[in-house]
């Protein structure tokens, strides 16, 4: 086992220029920040499970958390690292969710 989630959650690491990214979206998609917050609360408890293994490997992971046009949410993608007790984030991408 690779990983141990304290029972407050893993410790999350996140790049200083995710903020910049995701602020540089709010006009656009203006619950962004919220929306990110919320996703964080979720991995920081289920991220050793949630999103697909890379290669194979479980400790490194990418999530997608599905937007919707309608409630003015865009996707997010983010890739992160699980190792230990700490979850460290990696790469993130905003993708404007398809048309329905």
């Amino acid at each position: 086992m690779n990983f141990a989630r304290p029972p407050t959650g893993f410790i999350l690491k996140e790049p200083a220029n995710f903020q910049t990214l995701l602020k540089s979206y709010e006009r656009k998609w203006p619950r962004i920040m919220s929306y990110w917050g919320a996703i964080k609360d979720r991995l920081k408890m289920t991220g050793h499970k949630e999103g697909v293994a890379v290669r194979g490997n479980i400790t490194y992971r990418v999530f997608e958390a599905e937007g919707d046009r309608l409630s003015q949410l865009p996707t997010i993608r983010v890739a992160y690292h699980v190792f230990g007790d700490k979850l460290e984030f990696m790469k993130l991408a905003v993708i404007d969710p398809p048309d329905i």
